[in-house]
């Protein structure tokens, strides 16, 4: 499968924040692999930003960091603002349109 030069980047940075949260918590290549149970050859991979590495090991190494968060963040799709003020404005109308009854 090939992926353009912009999915290629994604992988890069990709791999580039996961090496850096890995440094960051002082862990070595080879202490994160094994607690991930993959190994050191695979997790340098992941850090060059290799897109053929499955999204399972992803995830793994992600969760052992503390970053398993951002993948929600990553995956969250965005408020459309028209959509969202257009459920704004009918459920104004609906209000303006209820009657108020006197007793």
């Amino acid at each position: 499968m090939g992926f353009n030069q912009e999915e290629k980047e994604f992988f890069r940075q990709l791999g580039l924040r996961l090496r850096q949260a890995r440094i960051e918590r002082r862990e070595t290549q080879e202490d994160l692999g094994v607690r991930a149970g993959i190994s050191r050859q695979l997790l340098a991979r992941m850090e060059q930003g290799e897109p053929s590495v499955a999204l399972g090991k992803w995830i793994r190494v992600s969760s052992i960091l503390g970053l398993l968060d951002t993948w929600n963040q990553a995956l969250t799709v965005p408020v459309d603002p028209f959509v969202e003020y257009d459920a704004k404005q009918r459920q104004l109308n609906k209000l303006r349109k209820t009657r108020v009854r006197k007793k």
